[in-house]
This record gives C-alpha cells, structure tokens and sequence, in this order.
C-alpha cells in the first residue's frame, strides 16, 4: 500500500486534507462529525483504499471509504451503515461525492464490529470487500465513469476508524462479488 496511517497521536495533522465537516482524532482513532469526509494527500493517485471500522453505539452509525477524487467530488463514496440500530452493519452503499447519488442496499447477512472495509476501482466498477469475525462479503457497482484516483475515510454518528491503507488496486476482489444494480427506490440510507 502506498499510504498508511494508523491515527496513533493526537491531532489529524496536515497529511489529511478535510473539506466536509471535521475529521480529528480520540483515542488514536479517526473520528467525525456526521457527515464528514477527507482524504490523505499521500493517497493521490491510488485506485485502492481500506480502514477498520468500529460502531460505537447503536445509533445510526456509518463508516465510509472513499477512493477517487475526493477533492472535486467524483470519487466512490462506500459506505457499511448500521441502520437498525443492531449493534452490526447491516446495509452498504455505493455513493458518489460525500454520501451523494447512487445506490444504497441490504448486506447479505448483518456484520459485527469491527469490520474492514476495502475498496478498489477497477475500471469504471467499485469493488467493495467487508472483512469481520462473520467471515467475508463481496459487492461491485458499475460507476459508468472514472472516478479518478485517491483514498480517504467518511463518518456518521458515533463511528471510529482505525488502520487506513492506500495503494493500487488489483483487481482480485472483483471475482465472486454481487453485483449491485442501480435502483429507482428511495434511498432511506440516514433514516432508521
């Protein structure tokens, strides 16, 4: 991986560029406002970005892993979500921007905390892989266009993110993954 970072002091520093909210720092984990993404400036030109992801509550909690040009909007936003307030992620999302336009949809089988969450782009498709003590889920979602390149890390509510890795992507996950297919349903992805 070309980027690593795992949040092991006190302050964020200037290797992170946050334009949504803020991003800080607690107990040498990231952690956010609702609604907060940025990116790691050493991440600019990866196609492949990772991070731990702990829910801390059971409020509607998410953790998102952003790979593309985070600085203009055009990246993957990919998100695991803890909806329903189970204490487990129980829906992914494949978004543009900062939590924008694009697909939101149930997990196959709920995952517990603390999940890695991997994404890389292949072409113009977002591969996501979610790794926990539950075992390992695969998703792709056809973007239809690049994305461009560069990782950074999404929250909302009371979330933390821990080991952030950036690098090219490979392209492996991809085999055996669901494919996610755009819906017309209404998106309740911030609603429990």
């Amino acid at each position: 991986m070309a980027a690593k970072d795992k949040f092991n002091r006190s302050t964020l520093g200037s290797g992170w560029t946050v334009p949504y909210p803020t991003l800080s720092i607690s107990n040498n984990q990231l952690v956010g406002t609702s609604l907060a993404l940025g990116y790691d400036n050493q991440s600019s030109s990866d196609t492949k970005a990772q991070a731990v992801i702990y829910l801390n509550g059971t409020d509607l909690e998410y953790g998102a892993v952003a790979v593309g040009n985070v600085s203009n909007g055009t990246n993957a936003f990919v998100k695991i979500q803890d909806s329903s307030g189970i204490g487990s992620f129980d829906y992914g999302a494949f978004y543009t921007g900062n939590n924008g336009g694009g697909d939101y949809f149930a997990l196959n089988s709920p995952v517990p905390s603390p999940a890695i969450l991997s994404v890389s782009i292949c072409g113009t498709t977002a591969v996501m892989k979610i790794s926990s003590s539950a075992g390992i889920q695969k998703y792709k979602y056809n973007y239809g266009s690049s994305v461009g390149t560069g990782g950074g890390l999404g929250t909302y509510g009371n979330v933390s993110l821990d080991n952030y890795k950036s690098g090219p992507a490979t392209c492996r996950d991809a085999i055996g993954a669901t494919e996610i297919k755009s819906s017309s349903g209404r998106d309740l992805s911030l609603s429990k």
